[in-house]
């Protein structure tokens, strides 16, 4: 798979699956779960676009789901949930309409 060429931040729907696109600079591997893949923090990957930033268009996502970035540390290694921080109450996001 390559990184998507679709527009915009987060989690964005299209017709057919869902935008996934986050920054993350120190960043060595991203990943995302939810309830598309059975939360496998390893089973779905976004592709580096360059300067921090990591995407993948997920036909098996849909709107209303919850999800969370699973970001690798590039220096420590240590592999960290993350969510939108507009989202902080939350602990997972939700795929929006």
């Amino acid at each position: 798979m390559a990184p998507s060429t679709r527009p915009y931040m987060g989690a964005t729907p299209y017709n057919g699956g869902v935008t996934f696109r986050v920054w993350a600079p120190f960043a060595s591997n991203v990943q995302v779960s939810g309830d598309f893949n059975n939360w496998k923090p390893d089973d779905t990957a976004l592709f580096s676009e360059g300067n921090g930033y990591w995407s993948a268009d997920l036909s098996d996502a849909t709107v209303g789901q919850q999800y969370e970035y699973v970001i690798t540390n590039a220096s420590s290694g240590a592999v960290l949930p993350h969510v939108d921080p507009t989202a902080a109450h939350s602990r997972r996001m939700v795929v929006p309409a």
